[in-house]
């Protein structure tokens, strides 16, 4: 009898088994017409595009790892020449532009600017100023850095009004130093305009 209920078994229970599968599907085809006429929600995933700059030996650079100090004014006619271009650049390229105002203002390009810290009285200027001022570039508006938002290592970019490709050039080359752990103090000289205002 044990050998004739085992036989019985092994003859049934793939039978139950197939008619479970068989029923899934069933349902699962019957999901499908139902399906067909309801969108299926997709939920939305944030997606960061990614901006690569060519640099010029040929290796390439992620923007976010870096980002722009800009230094302005409200008064001042080059940094409203130079702004509005270098924003639109940023914002092309996915590169941070951090403005910081001389004279408590901003201007079109950049309306709402930081304003510079001294937050020691005693302290001949604020520590923004003298952190990017103080390897003894003359204090001017607009002038630019470059930093790398890891180690906070700020490079020269450019003083005065400048076109995009002379900036990108020197953003590209100022990045492929800073990739090399190269010291600013050894770069080019920073390219300077007539076109800024002295403070």
């Amino acid at each position: 009898m044990n050998r004739n209920l085992l036989t019985t078994l092994l003859l049934v229970c793939p039978l139950l088994v197939h008619a479970g599968v068989r029923e899934d599907i069933a349902a699962l085809e019957a999901g499908k017409a139902g399906a067909a006429a309801m969108p299926v929600p997709v939920a939305a995933s944030p997606v960061t595009p990614q901006h690569l700059m060519a640099l010029p030996d040929g290796r390439r650079a992620d923007m976010k790892d870096y980002a722009v100090v800009l230094f302005m004014q409200s008064h001042c006619q080059y940094s409203a020449k130079f702004d509005p271009v270098l924003k639109s650049w940023a914002d092309e390229h996915g590169v941070r532009v951090y403005p910081y105002t001389l004279d408590g203002g901003g201007d079109t390009a950049y309306p709402v600017p930081l304003i510079p810290r001294k937050t020691d009285p005693n302290s001949p200027l604020a520590e923004e100023i003298l952190t990017f001022f103080g390897n003894g570039l003359p204090i001017a508006t607009p002038t630019v850095f470059m930093v790398n938002v890891h180690t906070l290592k700020a490079y020269p970019l450019s003083q005065g009004v400048m076109d995009i490709p002379a900036l990108e050039n020197r953003y590209a080359s100022l990045i492929q130093a800073d990739m090399d752990q190269i010291d600013p103090q050894y770069l080019p000289p920073v390219p300077v305009s007539t076109q800024f205002t002295p403070q």
